[in-house]
């Protein structure tokens, strides 16, 4: 592999990294369009090699919820067993989907996490609050969405963050930071139970892949150390721009409007 595409690879995993640490989503939902768009790749070597990174990166984001006691484990522990299931059940529908459909479905949720982030406050205003008391409800509806959620991580390779956090806070009476802890701690099993399944049908290529998820890494651990620093608004902001932009390339692509050919 040519040392630029290595560089070029680092580097986008280096900025979906420090975004997803930012802004708390996952890196995936910049990687997947990056690697279809720019580098060429097919949507499944794309969502797999996704799914990869989010499983080196959740893990340590996870460890550190974890020490700060922000993660409700008995939670994320029953919601994941829906989670898991979805996940597998949409690496495995992946199959019969074209890529144009992959391609429109992935536009769809850019869009709705640039909705998400438009509406979001940032991580820095609810940091210094107190964790109030709380109690779970709606445990059937917090499977089913779960469910759904592992389904669109497996086929579109991004962690179920954007649908369990909405998911826990607002129909699951979880606060606010528990719910993207305990989402965060949930993600790396997700993604691991339908990365075996896209490495198995050779969708993720190792030389490919090694080169993004150190990049992903020292991304989140800047991020970490960033959103100290940076105002967390302005960020959001910047990155509901690409996405937006990315969503409308991506619908281009899908209609054939680029010129390119897949």
């Amino acid at each position: 592999m040519p040392v630029e595409y290595v560089v070029a690879l680092s580097v986008l995993g280096l900025l979906a990294g420090c975004f997803g640490a930012l802004v708390g989503l996952g890196g995936g939902i910049i990687i997947v369009p990056v690697l279809t768009l720019l580098f060429d790749l097919p949507m499944q070597t794309a969502v797999g090699t996704s799914l990869v990174c989010v499983i080196a990166t959740s893990s340590a984001a996870a460890a550190v919820y974890v020490q700060r006691e922000l993660t409700d484990i008995r939670l994320g522990m029953v919601l994941e067993m829906s989670t898991v299931l979805g996940a597998i059940t949409g690496a495995v529908a992946v199959i019969w989907l074209s890529q144009p459909t992959l391609q429109i479905l992935f536009s769809v949720f850019l869009l709705y996490a640039s909705f998400l982030l438009a509406r979001r406050r940032p991580a820095a205003e609810t940091s210094g609050e107190k964790i109030p008391a709380y109690k779970v409800r709606n445990y059937p509806l917090g499977m089913g969405v779960s469910y759904l959620a592992g389904a669109i991580s497996g086929m579109l390779g991004i962690g179920g963050g954007p649908i369990k956090v909405p998911l826990m806070y607002l129909a699951m009476g979880v606060p606010l930071r528990v719910a993207t802890a305990t989402s965060n701690f949930m993600i790396g099993v997700t993604a691991a139970a339908s990365a075996f399944l896209y490495y198995n049908r050779g969708s993720v290529v190792p030389a490919l892949t090694a080169p993004l998820v150190l990049g992903v890494f020292a991304g989140a651990l800047l991020g970490s150390w960033l959103v100290k620093h940076v105002q967390a608004r302005w960020v959001q902001w910047l990155l509901m721009v690409v996405l937006l932009y990315l969503a409308y390339q991506m619908l281009r692509d899908a209609f054939g409007l680029t010129g390119g050919q897949r």
